[in-house]
């Protein structure tokens, strides 16, 4: 009975040691993806002074409006590609800067310049823009991804990354020095040990 109960409770701990484990790994991909997008963040917006992440040609942004109803939703992420002049069309989805503000329209007419507009017809937002002003083109959006762009892109959050970091860092030290001293005390022992024989 006593076996039976104690392979039972090995059986438990062994369980709760590799879900902890589970948890350790999920939590530290994240983080890790996390740095990595910050780190690039940072880097790519102080080389090409722009205010968001663009590299090798790819722009990540956050639908922030329900204006492109119907093909981009509310917290959408949108992935923009830069793009040959000749490849945009009348009915494309593109992202352009107009007053230090991006914003993400539908190409309506395309002549000497691009007419732009919302698909929501209740805001008076047709706008003519050059092509040099386009960031790129609508490759895909994703739903609800948009919130964790702008998380990703907070102040507050790298804040908490860092912070986060620091405390790792500190409780690895931590973790490595309390070890460090009980080896320590160990082989102390074990010395005392072999003397009292």
């Amino acid at each position: 009975m006593k076996k039976k109960k104690d392979k039972k409770v090995k059986i438990e701990f062994e369980q709760k040691r590799k879900l902890k484990k589970i948890m350790i790994a999920i939590i530290s991909f994240s983080i890790t993806i996390c740095v990595l997008y910050n780190v690039l963040f940072l880097i790519n917006t102080t080389i090409s002074q722009k205010d968001y992440f663009h590299l090798f040609g790819i722009s990540l942004f956050s639908m922030h409006t329900d204006l492109m109803e119907n093909e981009i939703s509310k917290n959408d992420f949108v992935i923009v590609k830069e793009v040959m002049e000749s490849e945009l069309q009348v009915g494309d989805i593109i992202a352009y800067k107009v007053n230090d503000q991006v914003r993400i329209n539908k190409i309506v007419d395309k002549q000497e310049e691009y007419t732009t507009k919302f698909n929501q017809n209740y805001y008076p937002d047709i706008e003519t823009i050059p092509f040099n002003q386009i960031i790129g083109k609508e490759v895909v959006n994703i739903s609800f991804l948009g919130i964790l762009l702008d998380i990703l892109q907070s102040k507050i959050f790298s804040v908490f990354v860092l912070l986060f970091l620091i405390f790792v860092f500190w409780y690895n030290k931590y973790t490595h020095a309390k070890r460090k001293e009980r080896e320590r005390k160990k082989k102390k022992s074990d010395l005392q040990k072999q003397v009292n024989l």
